[in-house]
């Protein structure tokens, strides 16, 4: 049975299944999420596909239709940017506005700041630099987490097993298990985030702004929200961050997005974002946004440059999800 479909599958997609697709949920908006930018060509057929089968709107039209303002055109679609890595600003946006493609990125404020690391790329670059071969870290609970280090790959698992686990705690107990890190793999964490792990700063942002860009919230500290103990700590990663946004670029910020983004990261905040003057709000949700959809819940798609063409044309036009 399931090789019948699998070759079902594969008769509709040559058969023109994904074209299908599209007509049918043209009516929906497509919000695609990238986050790094490794490849311009790659980008460069991606945008091409996006401007040869869908219409691409900013976020502030989306926002517009879906606060009464003119209905979203058949076929659209946004594209958005979480963190505000250096390599949107090098290989993205000019690509991005090439293609009239009005994206928007969502800046984390004290990474933008300066002297700030992410806290997932201290994992990863902790366990990448570590002169160990195997580790075991103490979990706040008491339990133990043991990795072999044996090469690139096995590193990069255990970096990522390690926040996956952590993105669960309260979000004191998740600092300690990062700020742990340096010494239990007996590495030194450089004093400011560079090459890969390099921000935008202030300036670049701007220009990006004025190119066509939207520049959002992401938070200040790219804490996952729902981690937090108290209101005063929220509105300070929420409404702080919008606030920081605006006189750093000296225009309104619309959009937000929740760091991690799945349902379990956002409960019990939305309303403080309604409050803190923003219009729309993006998940890390897969799907399709319908007529109707809530504004502060809307869904995106995932995305990569790296990604086989065919496969990146089925991902855009939620063919998979």
């Amino acid at each position: 049975m399931g090789s019948l479909r699998s070759i079902a599958g594969n008769s509709f997609r040559t058969a023109g299944g994904v074209a299908i697709f599209r007509r049918l949920t043209r009516g929906s908006l497509r919000i695609l999420m990238y986050h790094r930018f490794g490849s311009r060509a790659g980008l460069e057929r991606q945008c091409a596909h996006i401007r040869a089968h869908y219409l691409p709107v900013s976020l502030s039209r989306v926002a517009e239709a879906m606060h009464g303002g003119a209905p979203l055109p058949d076929h659209a679609m946004a594209v958005t940017v979480d963190d505000g890595y250096r390599d949107f600003y090098d290989v993205a946006f000019p690509v991005f506005a090439s293609y009239g493609i009005p994206a928007a990125v969502f800046v984390v404020t004290r990474f933008l700041d300066g002297g700030y690391w992410l806290w997932g790329d201290r994992v990863k670059y902790a366990f990448r630099n570590s002169p160990l071969s195997r580790v075991r870290i103490e979990l706040p609970s008491g339990d133990e987490l043991g990795f072999l280090l044996a090469d690139a790959p096995a590193r990069d698992h255990a970096a990522t097993q390690l926040k996956e686990r952590a993105k669960l705690l309260p979000w004191r107990d998740c600092m300690s298990i990062v700020d742990s890190l340096p010494s239990a793999l007996r590495v030194d964490l450089p004093p400011r985030p560079e090459g890969e792990f390099a921000p935008m700063d202030w300036e670049q942002a701007r220009r990006a702004a004025a190119g066509g860009m939207e520049v959002g919230a992401h938070t200040a500290t790219h804490t996952i929200l729902s981690s937090l103990p108290n209101g005063e700590m929220l509105d300070s990663e929420i409404a702080g961050s919008r606030a920081r946004i605006e006189a750093c670029l000296d225009r309104p910020v619309l959009h937000f997005c929740y760091p991690n983004g799945r349902l379990r990261d956002i409960s019990g905040v939305l309303d403080r974002v309604r409050v803190a003057g923003f219009a729309t709000a993006v998940t890390a949700e897969p799907g399709l946004n319908f007529p109707g959809a809530d504004p502060f819940l809307l869904r995106r798609i995932g995305v990569v440059t790296s990604y086989p063409d065919l496969y990146f044309n089925q991902r855009a036009a939620a063919f998979h999800l």
